[in-house]
């Protein structure tokens, strides 16, 4: 039995430099996401409910599921931003944040700016919050000691908030 070589099963990097998603879409269409999940969540509820035969329960209970539902559903989690544009909290980043962020950080700290460094993270805040100081220093092996720095303070001065 023969081993293939690992360089064949290669999966070729992601080219994102056509992709640009405006923060305030992507928000659109998690709000978008989350109506309609919870639509659905109050649908199933009252034909559960009618589903016992007692229509004058089934309305009881379909309003205030419909209460109870609209209350969880407003109140969702306020996003501030910073003087930069960014969220406060970078696991609130999508991955149009994380972009800038790179960008912005290889500007002032004088890195290298090419496509290739948002090919590196295609990821948002959430996925940077897991990664480790390795992690960073084996996609930017100049400036990841850096990039990991800033992210760590950033995600300290949010989660002392």
């Amino acid at each position: 039995m023969q081993v293939e070589s690992a360089t064949k099963w290669r999966v070729p990097p992601l080219d994102l430099s056509a992709v640009s998603v405006l923060t305030n879409e992507a928000e659109r269409r998690w709000a978008h996401g989350a109506a309609v999940a919870a639509v659905a969540n109050l649908s199933t509820r009252s034909v559960t409910t009618a589903s016992d035969g007692d229509q004058r329960t089934a309305n009881n209970a379909t309003s205030n599921t419909t209460t109870a539902n609209s209350s969880t559903t407003l109140t969702a989690k306020k996003i501030v931003y910073g003087a930069d544009g960014l969220p406060i909290d970078p696991r609130d980043w999508t991955r149009a944040n994380v972009w800038t962020w790179l960008i912005n950080l290889a500007q002032s700290e004088g890195l290298d700016i090419s496509p290739e460094l948002a090919q590196k993270f295609p990821m948002n805040g959430k996925a940077l919050c897991l990664m480790s100081l390795d992690m960073y220093l084996s996609r930017v092996p100049v400036g990841g000691k850096m990039l990991y720095r800033d992210f760590r303070v950033r995600l300290a001065r949010a989660m002392s908030l």
